[in-house]
């Protein structure tokens, strides 16, 4: 009585004739949602095999590369040659890394409109030197020392040529690679270090003009100080032996036509 009371009370009279059919019912709903489960959880779970698996990889030196190739298309004296006009300048570097100014030579009697390159990539700093009409290039000059406008040292720079020199390379490697002495002029005025050319040599094929000073962040020894004159010397003189000399200009110009 009570059972059926309980079932009277929650409408579950009818139900019990169809008892045996509703446990299979049931029996069915559970296999049925267990099945489910077990295969969701094979779904999820990944095989890891060479031929299902894509895996994405990045060559972590191909940002590298690119990054070299932009800083060494001007690297080099020659590279900066390609630059023929002022406009181009311009355009390649941005007006911001640009500083007009002038230049004298001959002893105050020749000038040239200039401007002052400090190239943001690499922080070369390069001048060209403009034709009359203060556009057309004419020439560049790299220099192992940069100064500020008190003439101060700010620094050096090692900037090549295709011909294997570089500012700041001593008087005694750059002896050694032309394979023999050569001669120049001494120091302290307007064609200080200028460099003989003498057919045959490796300075005479190189098209960029060289030129020579004294160290000028150490202290002269009195035995070289013999140099500062307008007289013409040889890598072969004793007083050159061990010279604090270098390489402190490099002078680009186009090849004639």
């Amino acid at each position: 009585m009570q059972v059926c009371n309980l079932r009277d009370q929650y409408g579950l009279s009818t139900i019990h004739s169809n008892e045996g059919e509703i446990m299979k019912l049931l029996i069915a709903v559970s296999l049925s949602l267990l099945l489910f489960a077990c295969g969701g959880d094979a779904e999820n779970t990944p095989e890891h095999t060479d031929s299902e698996v894509a895996v994405e990889t990045t060559d972590p030196t191909e940002d590298v590369v690119e990054a070299d190739v932009i800083e060494e298309k001007y690297s080099t004296v020659e590279d900066y040659g390609q630059i023929a006009s002022k406009e181009q300048l311009i355009s390649e570097f941005g007006e911001e890394n640009l500083v007009d100014g002038e230049s004298w030579y001959a002893e105050g009697t020749v000038r040239f409109d200039n401007t002052v390159l400090t190239n943001p990539d690499n922080g070369q700093v390069i001048k060209y030197l403009w034709q009359e009409d203060g556009s057309t290039f004419n020439s560049l000059e790299v220099s192992y020392y940069l100064f500020d406008e008190n003439y101060a040292i700010l620094g050096t720079q090692a900037i090549s040529c295709e011909c294997g020199v570089s500012t700041g390379m001593s008087l005694q490697d750059l002896k050694e690679w032309n394979g023999a002495d050569f001669s120049f002029f001494g120091f302290g005025w307007d064609y200080e270090g200028g460099i003989f050319e003498d057919d045959g040599t490796k300075i005479a094929e190189c098209p960029i003009q060289l030129k020579l000073s004294f160290d000028l962040e150490v202290e002269i020894p009195e035995e070289y100080r013999g140099m500062y004159s307008d007289q013409v010397f040889s890598t072969s003189d004793e007083i050159a032996q061990g010279a604090p000399v270098l390489v402190d200009m490099m002078t680009y110009r186009p090849a004639d036509e």
